[in-house]
Formats: C-alpha cells, structure tokens, sequence
C-alpha cells in the first residue's frame, strides 16, 4: 500500500498533532523523537560550519585537514543518527533512503582511525611524520574506502545490511484500529498494526524507527574504544612537551585531551543506557518489539520496556549528537585560537548560547511532560519553566560563559598580542593620553585589528589587572 505525506495533511499540521501530544510515559514519545531529530540536524549543520572554518584558517596545514575530516565526519554522523525521525516517509521512501544507514556506520568506522591518528600529530617520529603527511591528500580517501569495506565485508558475513545493522520498521495509523506497516528489506511483518484509541489526536501518523542489528550494536561503540585509546596516548605522549613547551602548545593539547575526555564521558552515558536497556527487554529488539504490536504491547498495561523504548533511545542519540559538539567547539578553539583574530571569543559565545538554548529545550520538554501526566495540560508546564527561565536568563547565560571561558580559555594570535603589549606600556601610568590613543589606533590599523576587537582585547586587559 503505497500512502504518500498527503495523507497525514499540511506538514506544519502534522508536527502540531505531534508536538502537543508528547507523553512519554503513556507509549507516545513520537513528536519528543521529532523535536529530537531537529537538534541533531542542526548539530550536524552546526558541525559543517566548523569544519568549513578550519579548512578556511588554513587549507594547506595537515593538522587543520585531519580536525576539518574528524569534524565533517561527525556531522554527517549527527544529520544521518535521528533523520528518520524527522519527517513522515513513505514506505518507499524508507526503502530508498536505507543507504544513509550504512553511511552512519561507515561513519562510525572512520572515526576509530580518526581518533588513533590525533597522537602521531604529537609524537616525533618517522611513522608519525608519515601519518601527518598522509592527510594532505591521501587519508581523505583511504579512510572512507577502507571503513566502507569493512562494513561491507562484515555485513556480507551476517547475510548483508539489513541483518548486520538491522532493519528500519514503518508503520502508519489513518485512524484507530488496523494500521499499515513495513521494513527497509522489504520482508512483511509478522502481525498487522494495531493502532490504538489512545494515540486518536495524532491520527493520521506515520512512525518510522531503526533497529539496532548485532554488527551495529559492536559499530556503534567502536569510536569509544578508540576515544579511550586516543586520550590515553596523548596524556603519556606529550608529558615532554608540558615539561619544556611552549604556552600556545600547551594549550592545544590540553583542548584536544579534552576534547576526547568529553567524547568518552558522553558515549559511556550512551553505552550503559543501552546495556540497561537490553537487559530489561523482554524479547530480541526487532519488528515485533513495537508499540503498534498488541501481541507485544498494550496501552491499557504499558509495560516497563515501552517506556525506555520512548526514552532511551533519543537519549543515546542526543549522547552522542552531545559528544560531536564538544569535541567540535574544543577542537576548533585548539586549532584556531592562534590563527585566525578572535576566534576563542566567538566561539566561546556560540557554545554558551547552544548550553543556553540546550537547557531550555530539556526544561520545557521536561516540564511538558510533568504536567500532562499530573494535570494533563502539557502546554502549562511549558509556560511555567519558560517565563521563569527568560527572566533569569542574564545569570543563566553569564554562568554559562564562566564555563565556556574554562573549557575555551582566552587565548591571542601574535597579532594581538604585539597590541596587547603596546597596550601594556600605554596603560603604565594608568591612562591612555591623547597622543598614545593616536599612536594605538595606528598600531592596531597595521596589525589589521578592528574597533571591535580593539576594544574586546583592552577589556580583557583592564579585566586581568583588577584580578590582580
């Protein structure tokens, strides 16, 4: 039965059906897994800017290729984890787009030699020297090619794609009762969806989820194991350099630690909410396992996996969405700071404006969801965590910035530090004369400083010597 987005009416209606009736605990986390699959669209994009920025900063330096690749894979990760969610495919549609599945794990595959490559960029040796050269030209290729036929080779071993990684399930309810549904393969399920009274204010609904197969679940994982080698290496591999290095070196390879320390922490959350969540499972995840089979679940009694289904699964997502983020934001800062003007100030307020509207996100979908299962008006739950949260925005986001200023410490190109010390001898005596604001405005005019960061760099100054 072919039913195309027609059938479930204008789309902005559809997310409003969706959107309003999000009730976790009651089996329906569909307009939640949306609003989910829309922040790590936008992450991805989010991370496709970065990448663009460092290639930008220097195209031709080895280091910012390997960062701009780690990065672009990433984001692709990111925009193909959840993108199922987002949008009301049709069966055929579902069928079509099962390649950018096998890309996610491709992904998946790439970052492990991603990761164990970070090292060799701080290690003197020939191999490292071979390492870092390779991705002027030749990574950008091997990389993707090797990891493809991995996943290839090891699928084939399972029986091919939709056996290795598992299959997408489609189901869609025109109203209460008998549903259609689906899979990816083209294999028919083995029950016909039942589509209950329950779920009636988001008829008609299309719901489509992933399966997570054998060869996805060792794949999934894979970037951890290789985060925690890498994290590792740096710290035993870089003890010299924080012996006897420089301050900007110093620096770099802090944020890079960091940036890895940040990525394990945010997978391992991921990893034990899948252990968790398989070990409370009362059969194998697959078609059956649905809330749309009445063999399997029922709204009457939901039973406990139906919840952690709702829950869990964004949750491992938004994980590793969170992890990508990080280790973007701290990896450009360690890359750029001292190449291209300003840039550990801007990017200091785009992640403290990101952890800004990411708590307010998680607030209000949390408040929603509160008060539709004590008073049953979700909206007011929204409207009493938002008024409060836009009041106290202004200590909320300075709190944010002392965070984003410890994980992204201040940090200055040569450029701005040649005025920082012109700066310095002007201010010997407490002010700045008429005649050394001419001569500072001329220095920043040769340094191609701008009043903007003019004045950002005097305040910071003038900030250092009151903590002194």
């Amino acid at each position: 039965m072919a039913i195309n987005v027609s059938e479930v009416g204008p789309l902005l209606s559809y997310y409003w059906r969706i959107f309003t009736n999000i009730d976790i605990m009651a089996g329906q986390p569909f307009g939640f897994w949306t609003l989910l699959s829309f922040f790590t669209i936008l992450s991805g994009f989010a991370l496709l800017f970065l990448t663009f920025l460092i290639y930008r900063a220097d195209p031709k330096n080895p280091k910012n290729r390997f960062i701009g690749m780690m990065l672009f894979t990433e984001s692709i990760r990111c925009i193909a984890v959840s993108i199922f969610y987002a949008y009301p495919y049709t069966l055929e549609q579902i069928q079509a787009l099962y390649f950018i599945r096998i890309i996610f794990y491709t992904t998946g595959i790439m970052l492990f030699f991603l990761y164990l490559s970070a090292p060799f960029f701080y290690i003197e040796s020939r191999f490292s020297k071979w390492v870092v050269k390779s991705y002027n030209y030749r990574a950008q290729l091997f990389i993707p090619l090797l990891s493809f036929s991995i996943l290839l080779i090891a699928s084939m071993s399972y029986g091919g794609f939709h056996e290795a990684l598992g299959e997408t399930l489609w189901i869609y309810c025109e109203g209460a009762g008998d549903g259609v549904g689906g899979t990816a393969s083209g294999e028919s399920l083995t029950y016909i969806p039942q589509c209950d009274e329950s779920l009636s204010a988001q008829y008609p609904l299309m719901w489509s989820t992933t399966l997570i197969g054998p060869l996805a679940t060792i794949i999934f994982f894979v970037p951890l194991i290789a985060a925690i080698i890498t994290t590792v290496m740096i710290t035993l591999s870089t003890k010299k350099i924080f012996e006897s290095g420089s301050t900007s070196q110093k620096n770099e390879i802090w944020a890079i630690r960091l940036g890895f320390i940040g990525k394990t922490i945010f997978q391992c959350l991921s990893f034990f909410a899948l252990v968790i969540f398989l070990s409370l499972l009362p059969m194998e995840s697959g078609p059956e396992l649905s809330w749309f089979n009445d063999s399997s679940f029922s709204y009457e009694n939901i039973p406990t996996w139906g919840i952690l289904i709702g829950i869990v699964t964004p949750f491992i997502s938004v994980n590793l969405v969170l992890a990508a983020l990080f280790e973007g934001f701290v990896f450009s800062y360690a890359v750029m700071k001292h190449e291209v003007l300003g840039i550990d100030e801007r990017l200091r307020k785009t992640f403290t404006t990101a952890l800004f509207a990411g708590l307010g996100a998680v607030l209000f979908l949390l408040a929603t969801e509160l008060m539709e299962n004590a008073a049953g008006v979700g909206w007011l739950g929204g409207v009493l965590i938002g008024i409060p949260f836009i009041i106290l925005r202004k200590p909320i986001f300075a709190a944010f910035s002392k965070i984003s200023i410890s994980v992204m410490p201040e940090a200055h190109t040569d450029t701005e530090e040649a005025y920082l010390e012109a700066f310095s001898i002007a201010m010997d005596d407490g002010i700045v004369t008429v005649d050394e604001r001419k001569m500072l405005n001329l220095q920043a005019k040769t340094l191609g400083l701008d009043e903007e960061r003019v004045n950002h760099l005097e305040s910071f100054f003038l900030s250092q010597l009151e903590e002194e």
